[in-house]
């Protein structure tokens, strides 16, 4: 029953993000992700018990018995299941922090240039753009993937720019799914999918309507 207390307030826990610090929201979701199925496995544990208790008290033909095995079998199925589901998005949740952790090194060169670079920015209506970038050169809203291009990453990055572009009270905003591959970069639709390793000089090339840093700041803070 603890087990199962501390899943459900698991489930509510809200992570607040730092701008400064790429990755922090994707890692701290792989941390809970862990704390996630060491709870699991307990309740798991507690189950394949409580079918040894019942079998001891009971016995193994008695009606109580034989009902009380059925369902604690498919409730072990159905945590085996949930293991499953919980392990890979765990991971997942670990190799898009590192992908995040790594572009935004990456980005956080342009600082020192009088670009404004923000990671993990919130959305006022829930979900969050992983890369902010605002310079003379241009405003981008960058979305970090840990794997090959796939199409339907496509859709996220462009409501993500044209959020921002509202956001921002301003033209135009480029939307970039950086993906991780060797990739050059390449038009789809008004998306541009780039390749990790050339996300830096491909915003470096650029010469976009842009922002004035600090007024972008002043306006991403409202």
């Amino acid at each position: 029953m603890l087990a199962a207390d501390a899943l459900w307030v698991l489930t509510r826990i809200e992570i607040v993000e730092r701008l400064d610090q790429p990755g922090r929201y994707t890692a701290l979701r792989g941390r809970l992700g862990i704390v996630k199925l060491v709870l699991l496995m307990g309740i798991y544990g507690a189950a394949i018990w409580g079918l040894f208790i019942i079998r001891g008290d009971l016995g193994a033909k008695a009606r109580a018995g034989v009902i009380g095995d059925f369902a604690i079998a498919g409730l072990c199925f159905m945590l085996l299941g949930e293991l499953n589901r919980s392990g890979d998005a765990t991971l997942n949740w670990f190799k898009g922090a590192k992908a995040e952790r790594d572009n935004g090194t990456r980005l956080d060169a342009l600082k020192e240039r009088g670009w404004l670079v923000l990671h993990g920015y919130k959305r006022d209506r829930g979900g969050d753009i992983d890369h902010v970038v605002c310079g003379s050169a241009g405003v981008y809203a960058i979305e970090t993937k840990s794997y090959e291009f796939r199409s339907r990453d496509i859709r996220q990055t462009a409501i993500n720019a044209w959020w921002l572009r509202q956001k921002l009270g301003i033209r135009w905003v480029t939307g970039i799914l950086c993906v991780d591959e060797d990739r050059q970069p390449e038009p789809k639709g008004r998306i541009w999918v780039v390749g990790r390793d050339h996300l830096l000089e491909f915003i470096e090339q650029q010469r976009n309507a842009g922002i004035d840093p600090a007024q972008a700041q002043e306006r991403l803070s409202r």
